[in-house]
């Protein structure tokens, strides 16, 4: 079966293969989308378990979820920002020395 939108094996290989930045940003979403989903779970796991100790359902969970998303999306901002002076530090000067801008 060959439609408009399939690439070969060959092209697909390089696109996929260890150093590409295809790869590198798949599995930079996946890191951070955990990051996230992780966070706000453990949140609404603390919530519940505050609902069934001082019995106060649905509140404890509910702020559980809110604080765990909003700590999820501080761990993703945090993250990403670090990724991103990783990024800037890697690429550095780009001008060839002796030379001035």
């Amino acid at each position: 079966m060959s439609g408009p939108f399939r690439l070969s094996i060959p092209c697909r290989n390089k696109l996929m293969s260890k150093g590409s930045s295809i790869r590198q940003g798949i599995g930079i979403a996946f890191r951070l989308g955990t990051e996230l989903v992780v966070a706000t779970m453990i949140g609404a796991l603390m919530g519940y378990a505050m609902d069934n100790y001082f019995d106060t359902k649905p509140w404890g969970i509910l702020a559980g979820v809110i604080f765990g998303g909003a700590a999820g999306c501080l761990t993703v901002y945090r993250t990403a920002m670090t990724l991103q002076f990783d990024e800037e530090e890697n690429n550095g000067d780009q001008t060839p020395k002796g030379e001035d801008s």
